[in-house]
């Protein structure tokens, strides 16, 4: 979720539909990644056997690397909350705080009352209680007392909230105007990259997937500190830029660049990922993700109604509900769980499963999201001293 944004608040200014549209590209790339954990295969064989041999690593790098929703929805995380913090001269950390707390507890505490609904054979296991404690406190990135995962997706909310929780001292430092701001953001992305690569070196056991090492590469805050970063200087670069003339006649061919550079930068994270120095090309796939949202947003006239289609900035704007229930709707879809997986069973289930997500989304956005939104943003206009 990654994934819990929101549109810039209307002091803010005004909203950008290309924020809503990539959001939506990153939710629908978190459906395809998690539809894949069952039908995956069934893809992939069909690919080999039908794709000219020369196209088809380079056509299954892209189905493996549908999990970089996650890596979009971090790096909108930072432009988004970047590009507020500019654009309202900055905020109190309790104000803040309190905004986030608002836009992701709520239907997040709802979404696992639903879930625990439709599998309540999981309050009968030992370790029931300490794993809702560590969901119920956004923890179930780092810990899963007894194995239990409520809704597995929700790992990326735990490290959302360790970026929230650092962002109102960080923001002073990375979106102000000036090289130093641009140093000090440079530094922090580097320093990220280390890290990442030095714990890719202590925990990798070359040729094995362990979570061990899935956690220091995926899931911990200082491994993808690098991305909210990004997306912040991104924020940044966009407000400079914003009205000139000659970036949004670049931008066009400078996101069209973007896509083949992703694809290299998934086939050389593939390649590479459980051999020794195989951090290192992460940090190509953050910085091209980057320069694909800054690109987007400088984008206008014809161009942006291409890059930002009504429909998918519709998908954008209920994506957290979607990110909340698409599993449990993916699950519920798939009438035969057992059997091997079929063309027809994959079409059916994608099928129901997206059309319900999208409108429990809906549903989520309407009743709990942005009524929780509204309450935060009154809370915050109590809480001003009244002018004298």
């Amino acid at each position: 979720m990654p994934l819990a944004l929101e549109r810039p608040a209307p002091s803010a200014g005004p909203s950008l539909p290309q924020l809503d549209a990539l959001r939506g590209v990153a939710i629908l790339a978190v459906f395809v990644q998690h539809l894949g954990d069952r039908f995956l295969p069934l893809v992939r064989a069909s690919v080999e056997a039908r794709a000219p041999a020369p196209l088809v690593p380079w056509i299954l790098t892209v189905l493996h690397h549908a999990w970089w929703g996650v890596d979009l929805f971090f790096v909108l995380s930072g432009f988004s909350l970047g590009l507020s913090w500019i654009r309202s001269g900055g905020q109190t950390p309790r104000d803040f705080l309190l905004r986030r707390a608002a836009r992701i507890l709520p239907a997040y505490w709802v979404a696992l009352v639903v879930t625990i609904a439709f599998h309540r054979g999981v309050l009968d296991a030992p370790s029931f209680a300490a794993s809702l404690a560590a969901h119920l406190l956004v923890l179930q990135g780092y810990v899963s007392p007894g194995g239990i995962v409520i809704i597995g997706a929700t790992w990326s909310l735990t490290t959302e909230a360790c970026f929230y929780l650092v962002f109102p001292w960080l923001a002073p430092l990375v979106c102000k105007e000036g090289r130093r701001a641009i140093w000090i953001g440079a530094g922090l992305v580097i320093g990220s990259w280390l890290v990442r690569m030095l714990l890719h070196a202590i925990v990798l056991e070359p040729g094995i997937h362990t979570g061990l090492l899935e956690a220091t590469q995926r899931r911990w805050i200082p491994s993808r500190l690098d991305q909210f970063v990004l997306g912040a200087l991104a924020a940044r670069a966009y407000v400079a830029h914003a009205r000139s003339e000659r970036a949004a006649a670049i931008a066009p061919y400078a996101l069209a660049a973007c896509v083949p550079a992703l694809v290299i930068a998934f086939r050389l994270e593939g390649l590479h990922y459980l051999e020794p120095g195989g951090g290192a090309p992460y940090a190509l796939l953050s910085l091209v993700t980057a320069a694909l949202v800054l690109s987007a947003v400088l984008c206008r006239g014809r161009a942006l109604g291409i890059v930002a289609p009504r429909p998918l900035a519709f998908v954008g704007i209920v994506s957290y509900g979607v990110f909340l229930y698409h599993q449990l709707a993916l699950g519920l879809a798939d009438l035969e769980p057992a059997s091997p997986p079929t063309w027809k069973n994959l079409t059916r289930t994608a099928s129901f499963a997206l059309v319900a997500s999208l409108v429990v989304g809906y549903v989520s956005w309407v009743l709990v999201e942005r009524p929780a939104m509204r309450w935060a943003s009154q809370k915050r206009r109590e809480s001003r001293p009244s002018p004298a």
